[in-house]
């Protein structure tokens, strides 16, 4: 039984063998992203929020400090430090010490963002953290156990640039460069999401500039040839996992400006000090 989703199919994607050494064999990095670690705190103030919280900010200071122990581990981003964010005492800090701070700050400003920005346009919170299961079916229109999953952020009613309001699933993201008005037609996530709720007409992103912490709300409709095509890139994924293709992808060896975790295996037999391996369920 393979369940797949969208980062999952993403992580295929760029690099087949990446996927069989996390997803099958099931080795692990103990250095952790940045981006990981900032966006499950970010998220869960965000819920907050969204639930009618007004401590989001407490919250996220909560979670976020969770990772102030192992910011030596956490691996971050140039986009990540903004030193006018800082105190000059903060400047001599390590420079993990100053990604930490400046993420800190950052994290409360993009939820006053989200707040003055984003919020006035939700009229009603219907679910929040839902999840979606299509699954699969053979040549005879059996259910399959294979199935293609993702979770939710957001439905809601939500009103548009026009003024009028919309019952819309709805993603949010935090970004360093700004969205295209098209993202909901062109990029894959939301119309997976779209295949599995055919009763929501549209779809949105509710992006987070972590750089000017600019925010933007882009709605729109998805096709049934853009479902059609994302259904057929997971399903052809699948078909490959199935059929133990996990060649190595040597161009995306510096994907996203760092070097992947399995470098060292791949390039010269061993894996790097911070690689393990999680115990296999009986």
């Amino acid at each position: 039984m393979i369940r797949l989703s969208h980062s999952a199919k993403e992580k295929y994607e760029q690099c087949p063998y990446k996927y069989y050494l996390h997803y099958v064999m099931k080795y692990r990095s103990s250095l952790q992203s940045s981006a990981l670690c900032f966006g499950n705190a970010l998220d869960i103030a965000l819920n907050t929020m969204l639930e009618g919280g007004s401590n989001y900010h407490e919250v996220f200071d909560y979670e976020w400090n969770k990772y102030e122990e192992i910011c030596d581990s956490i691996e971050f981003y140039k986009s990540d430090l903004d030193k006018s964010l800082l105190t000059e005492s903060e400047l001599q800090l390590s420079e993990h010490k100053q990604n930490f701070l400046s993420l800190s700050r950052k994290g409360r400003k993009l939820l006053d963002a989200y707040k003055e920005n984003i919020m006035p346009r939700i009229k009603e919170v219907i679910s929040i953290q839902g999840e979606v299961t299509i699954c699969g079916y053979d040549d005879q229109n059996n259910q399959t156990e294979d199935s293609i999953y993702g979770k939710l952020d957001l439905i809601a009613l939500i009103e548009d640039d026009d003024g009028k309001i919309r019952h819309a699933l709805l993603d949010n993201k935090t970004t360093s460069e700004p969205y295209p008005k098209d993202a909901v037609q062109k990029k894959d996530q939301l119309a997976l999401y779209a295949a599995g709720f055919s009763d929501i007409e549209w779809f949105g992103y509710l992006t987070l500039n972590k750089k000017n912490f600019k925010t933007q709300i882009i709605l729109d409709k998805i096709g049934e040839d853009k479902k059609q095509e994302v259904l057929g890139k997971f399903v052809d994924t699948l078909n490959k996992i199935k059929d133990n293709q996990f060649e190595k992808n040597t161009k995306s060896c510096y994907a996203f400006g760092r070097r992947c975790e399995f470098w060292t295996h791949c390039h010269k037999g061993f894996f790097s000090k911070d690689i393990y391996q999680e115990t296999k369920e009986k």
